[in-house]
């Protein structure tokens, strides 16, 4: 049965229509191929076009948003000219409508089929492409569409799954990355020297073989087939103790009072105590405090953007409490990033020191 809707989705959606059918006339064929998935416009199921209003002046209207029978939105579909490939600009578009109307899931049809999820199951900022279906009859990943998105079968839990089976496939590729890099990394390799140490303390005394391995160094390195890094440990990191510690567990005390921050509340409270001192416009903290001293989520944002961009996420990547809410002089709310390690706090303690502020390391 799945097989035999999945047909006829493809006859409706590409088989059926002009190479210069218009994105209007396109989403007539959309229609007929919801109702093939039992999504009814006269029972409520399919909204058209809708227009919601989003803060006090805006609004937005996805071109189709599909509801359950208690009139709960669902997911939302966003069409494109079959002629036109589908692009980054189309994403970004259907990624607004899920963020504004908090769907985690997302349709992009076109000339194929696309399927992002946008919630705590991944990391990622943006949505994720768990699929990209392509118009072939017998389709296989056609049929899990019919299966996933059709109204009889529509459920949370199935999409739950689908969506972790997704993940584990994408991730795969990022996985042996993330291991092939840990594995060449000099951190790596004084996990290698302890396993020695560990592996002969059966044997010898701890003192000894610490004496041996300061004498020596290990390499790793890429095979052939692959452009060649190699990575050295010099002995002279190998600790007597065999141990390196590589978190960073430094604190920070600004102006020589209050507590002793860890390094995401030291920048929280270091906007603030700016602000007490320098009242300043919005644009005006975000050209002190510049976005690339963070890195892709910037220090600070306006408390709109931060709730729309992770409408759908639990962990929103900064300081959202009542009391942590900033607000600029003129009368923007906004809030500061809580995304801070021992690679990027030093742009912000240096950038404190040129503003006056007195900083102790501790």
């Amino acid at each position: 049965m799945n097989n035999e809707k999945w047909n006829e989705i493809c006859f409706y959606l590409s088989e059926n229509i002009r190479t210069d059918i218009s994105e209007s006339e396109f989403e007539q064929n959309v229609i007929q191929a919801l109702r093939v998935l039992d999504w009814k416009e006269f029972l409520g199921d399919i909204q058209i076009r809708p227009s919601f209003q989003i803060g006090a002046s805006n609004r937005i209207m996805p071109d189709f948003v599909i509801n359950s029978a208690e009139k709960k939105n669902l997911f939302v579909i966003e069409i494109k000219q079959p002629s036109i490939p589908l692009n980054i600009n189309f994403q970004q578009q259907l990624f607004s409508y899920m963020r504004q109307l908090r769907l985690q899931y997302g349709v992009l049809i076109g000339q194929v089929i696309q399927i992002f999820y946008d919630g705590d199951l991944t990391e990622h900022d943006d949505p994720v492409l768990l699929e990209t279906i392509e118009f072939n009859k017998d389709n296989i990943k056609g049929q899990k569409f019919v299966e996933l998105f059709s109204k009889e079968n529509f459920s949370k839990e199935l999409l739950v799954s689908f969506t972790l089976n997704s993940l584990k496939k994408i991730n795969r590729k990022s996985e042996q990355k993330k291991l092939h890099q840990k594995i060449l990394s000099p951190d790596y390799h004084m996990e290698i020297l302890e396993l020695i140490k560990q592996d002969f303390l059966n044997k010898y005394d701890a003192e000894l073989i610490d004496n041996v391995l300061k004498e020596i160094s290990i390499t790793i390195s890429e095979n052939a087939a692959t452009e060649q890094i190699t990575q050295k440990v010099p002995a002279k990191v190998w600790e007597s103790n065999g141990q390196q510690n590589t978190r960073d567990k430094t604190k920070y005390i600004i102006n020589g009072k209050g507590k002793k921050l860890p390094k995401n509340r030291f920048v929280l409270e270091l906007v603030k105590e700016y602000l007490k001192k320098k009242p300043s416009s919005f644009n005006s903290l975000k050209n002190v405090f510049l976005d690339e001293y963070q890195g892709s989520t910037g220090v600070i944002n306006t408390l709109e953007s931060v709730e729309i961009k992770y409408a759908n996420k639990g962990n929103k990547r900064h300081f959202i409490a009542p009391n942590e809410i900033l607000e600029s002089e003129d009368n923007i709310k906004f809030v500061v990033c809580t995304e801070w390690g021992k690679d990027n706090i030093n742009n912000i303690v240096d950038l404190a020191r040129k503003q006056g502020f007195e900083i102790a390391e501790v």
